[in-house]
């Protein structure tokens, strides 16, 4: 009867364990990495420019900005001549007046302009850059090659 007793409580023991739960989870999860940068791509006007015609609203360029960014981001235009086409080998200057997207861009001070973009949304959009400028008969100015540098940075907020 011992004997008996003993193996009835060992394979009850054994039994209960064997059961199966009635539920279970599984956690499925992905990441979605960061994406913030942009493309700048001149229009051949750009390098080429009749400094004396008068132009308005002449792109020269377009921009790519792209962002998943869930805080938004920002796009800073800043100008290494504040705003002016510099003779290369001299000090000789021709003024501009730039816009990003139609929209007017201050570029006088070393800092630039900064524009932002709070949508948490994914953006892929393409933005023209023009420029404005009142040309010079070529025997009112100094020979030579005049530019500027217009540098585009992209940010997360």
């Amino acid at each position: 009867m011992k004997k008996l007793f003993l193996t009835s409580t060992l394979l009850l023991l054994t039994t209960t364990s064997v059961y199966a739960a009635t539920t279970g989870t599984l956690l499925l999860r992905g990441v979605v990495a960061q994406k913030v940068s942009l493309v700048v791509t001149p229009q051949s006007i750009a390098s080429t420019l009749d400094l004396s015609t008068s132009q308005t609203d002449l792109v020269v360029a377009s921009v790519n900005e792209q962002s998943n960014s869930k805080t938004g981001y920002k796009v800073t235009i800043s100008s290494a001549n504040s705003s002016k086409l510099k003779r290369t080998d001299g000090a000789d200057v021709l003024t501009y007046t730039l816009k990003y997207n139609g929209s007017a861009v201050a570029l006088s001070s070393s800092t630039g302009t900064t524009i932002t973009n709070s949508s948490p949304s994914s953006v892929n959009v393409n933005k023209s850059v023009s420029i404005s400028y009142t040309g010079v008969a070529a025997e009112a100015m100094v020979e030579g090659t005049y530019a500027d540098t217009i540098t585009f940075s992209i940010a997360a907020n």
